[in-house]
């Protein structure tokens, strides 16, 4: 079992590319399926950019977002080929979203 984060510019692009990997699109149902693979789609990831003021009565959090549009995949055959979607592979150091 291994677990990939993964990147894409948009929705369309991380739905084309999970579908050239295998991914099965029911759009009757509105969601990717795999056999082997589990899917959690982040999405844009908002972040705290900066407090002014911090603990004051009039504390302001600013917010940004991270570039692109996230997903997670635990993979359950680890001998399947994920080679597709290396190009979209991160590795963030504090992960928005993991795998109970």
């Amino acid at each position: 079992m291994r677990d990939l984060y993964l990147r894409f510019s948009d929705a369309d692009e991380m739905r084309r590319q999970l579908i050239a990997a295998g991914f099965i699109d029911d759009e009757q149902q509105g969601y990717l399926y795999h056999p082997d693979i589990s899917l959690d789609i982040i999405g844009v990831i908002t972040i705290i950019s900066d407090i002014e003021n911090p603990g004051q009565e009039n504390e302001l959090i600013k917010y940004s977002e991270e570039p692109g549009y996230h997903a997670n995949i635990r993979v359950m055959n680890d001998g399947f080929d994920l080679s597709p979607l290396d190009e979209f592979i991160v590795t963030p150091k504090t992960p928005a979203r993991v795998w109970a």
